[in-house]
């Protein structure tokens, strides 16, 4: 295999600084074009959003150029000069250009990709740039012009334009010919494609009649920002965590200490000294959790893009809402629930949205709506994924379920319709007829949440027959530490999130009944499955016949509700996720472990699993 050459700026220890510099700014830029080419095809005839697009192709070309990136000048160059068209009035948006300017897009971000990990420009762009100068040529030799931009102006330097016409039918693969190509159009329409940019970029910035004005503002912006590894913020979230511990050991003490010397000035000003430790602790953990927020708009940004390309393979229009992109999630959570958040997206666009003739039978707007919508909710965040499509039938799901062997018919004819359509993220399960490259192949829904259920999240599914689905995905803020239940079980403590927990019941033992030889309560007016964790965890059950009162904890997964049994209630803290390690492994019901004040350690339940072994 031929050694690839790498470019000498790239790996030049004086250029490290401004190299990382223009991959994080191109990367921001990609993430903005990303959104902002799928706008504008919607919204063709806005100005201002076409010379926002035309700014990011020509700041990238600027400094790929000065770091000798031939490859990336050359891409970005030939969007630039399709895109300056689209400005100038003299050609129309269609489709056909942007998916020529979606191509140069894809190549920017390979290029880039490969720049950041490999040091070099290890990819193929000649066909890209080929293609790219042939339809530049097309629009210089027929492409329309609109009458709206039209002037007399353009008309008495149709001379210079078609000297320039020659210059670019010559134009090479080098670099060097490309920027001589520039410097040749820029000096021939000196007058009036200069002039214009600087008109058109003045409306959003401002005057430029004093640069040195301008300089102190850039320089303080800089200033105030700076790129931290995030290997430096998990040491230092887990230096908090520790923290917390230590708060809370230290919370542990100064209670025994005040039942033992109440009253005592040293007594209070223990007390006094552990409020301000707390206080201060709970302000440096908030602070520390911002500093490793991301708006989830980062990953939102990704499907306006994904929703046109899937629409148009399948022959449908569909039109994406994204509310809530401000929305902040911990930097974990937003790698990890990009890949879920796809496939609920591609099942959307594939099995729920319909082609446009049926929609119109159905009386439906041609075109399909998807939201995609992100909101806090207490110490969680809800993601949700709406269509307008053609919903799921509840029988439909049943019959496919019972044919593919997933569940038997009686156990069907006993589902709720909750129940049935949770029945979607059964593995192998797909009421697709015919495999697409969409989707079709009864692989996705399970992993999706099982992807979620890792992140200690719930899913849940609501469809209306006919009106359409929304998927409602509920994540914690963090993963790192939570606020908990602290309950007893035999005499251990055990940890209950607080994220599922919906209140607390003191029932009396007369009181709890048996269906189907399993122990359920009377709860208003439903009846609510107990769940013993004590029987799960340690394997049997001890029968006190002098116990008169149950203490029951009311969970909610989804639509779902149980009450886990409980002996004894101990309070509420916020507890640090501890991994078990190697040596145990993954015990089942049990998501990690903690520390408490007095130096115990103390699991933490895991309630998604904790249910599904109950319910076998």
């Amino acid at each position: 295999m031929a050694k690839v050459n790498q470019n000498p700026m790239l790996i030049d220890p004086d250029m490290k600084e401004i190299v990382e510099s223009f991959i994080v700014e191109t990367k921001e830029i990609l993430e903005k074009l990303d959104v902002d080419l799928v706008e504008m095809e919607k919204r063709p005839d806005d100005t201002e959003l076409l010379n926002s697009v035309f700014r990011h192709f020509h700041t990238i070309k600027g400094t790929s150029s000065f770091l000798g990136l031939d490859k990336l000048t050359g891409v970005t160059h030939k969007g630039e000069d399709i895109l300056n068209k689209l400005r100038k009035g003299e050609a129309i948006l269609t489709s056909d250009i942007m998916d020529a300017l979606l191509k140069a897009f894809d190549k920017m971000k390979s290029l880039l990709y490969s720049i950041e990990e490999f040091q070099n420009e290890d990819v193929e762009v000649k066909n890209t740039i080929k293609e790219l100068t042939s339809l530049i040529s097309t629009l210089e030799n027929g492409g329309k012009v609109t009458e709206a931009k039209k002037n007399v102006k353009k008309s008495n330097k149709a001379g210079k334009k078609s000297e320039t016409v020659k210059t670019k039918k010559n134009d090479s693969e080098s670099i060097k010919q490309v920027e001589s190509e520039e410097e040749i159009t820029s000096l021939e329409e000196a007058e009036d494609a200069e002039d214009e940019q600087e008109q058109e970029l003045v409306k959003t910035e401002p005057k430029r009649s004093d640069e040195n004005k301008l300089k102190p503002e850039i320089t303080k912006k800089v200033e105030n920002s700076i790129r931290v590894d995030v290997e430096r913020l998990d040491e230092l979230l887990n230096i908090v965590s520790e923290l917390v511990l230590g708060r809370n050991r230290l919370a542990q003490v100064n209670s025994e200490f005040a039942l033992e010397n109440e009253g005592t000035k040293f007594s209070r000003d223990l007390f006094d000294a552990t409020k301000q430790i707390d206080l201060m602790t709970n302000e440096l953990q908030l602070v520390v959790m911002k500093t490793r927020m991301i708006k989830i708009g980062k990953v939102f940004n990704k499907f306006p893009r994904l929703v046109r390309d899937l629409s148009r393979e399948a022959n449908k229009q569909i039109n994406i809402v994204i509310k809530g992109e401000e929305t902040e999630l911990d930097k974990t959570l937003i790698e990890e629930i990009n890949d879920p958040l796809v496939h609920l997206v591609r099942n959307s666009v594939d099995h729920g949205i319909e082609t446009p003739d049926k929609r119109k039978e159905l009386g439906k707007n041609p075109t399909g709506t998807l939201t995609l919508s992100a909101e806090h909710e207490g110490n969680n965040i809800i993601i949700t994924i709406e269509d307008d499509g053609k919903g799921i039938d509840p029988e439909v799901i049943k019959n496919k379920a019972v044919s593919k062997g997933l569940i038997s018919a009686e156990r069907a004819r006993e589902l709720s319709k909750q129940e049935i359509l949770n029945l979607i993220f059964l593995p192998g399960f797909s009421t697709a007829e015919v495999v697409t490259n969409i989707s079709g192949r009864g692989v996705g829904m399970d992993v999706v949440k099982t992807n979620v259920t890792k992140l200690r999240g719930i899913i849940n599914v609501d469809s209306t027959t006919g009106a359409g689905t929304k998927i409602i995905v509920k994540l914690p803020l963090t993963l790192a530490i939570i606020p908990g239940m602290i309950v007893k079980v035999r005499d251990q403590s055990i940890v209950i999130p607080l994220n599922t927990v919906l209140e607390v019941l003191r029932v009396h033992r007369e009181n709890i009944y048996s269906i189907n030889q399993k122990p359920v309560i009377k709860m208003r007016d439903s009846v609510l499955p107990l769940v013993s964790v004590e029987k799960i965890l340690f394997g049997s059950e001890d029968q006190d016949e002098d116990k008169i009162w149950q203490y029951v904890v009311v969970v909610g997964i989804a639509e779902k509700r149980y009450g886990i049994e409980v002996d004894g209630l101990v309070g509420q803290k916020e507890v640090v996720i501890k991994s078990l390690g190697n040596y145990f492994g993954k015990i089942q019901g049990i998501a990690g472990s903690t520390i408490m004040g007095d130096g115990s350690v103390v699991m933490i339940v895991d309630i998604n699993e904790l249910l599904h072994i109950a319910e076998g």
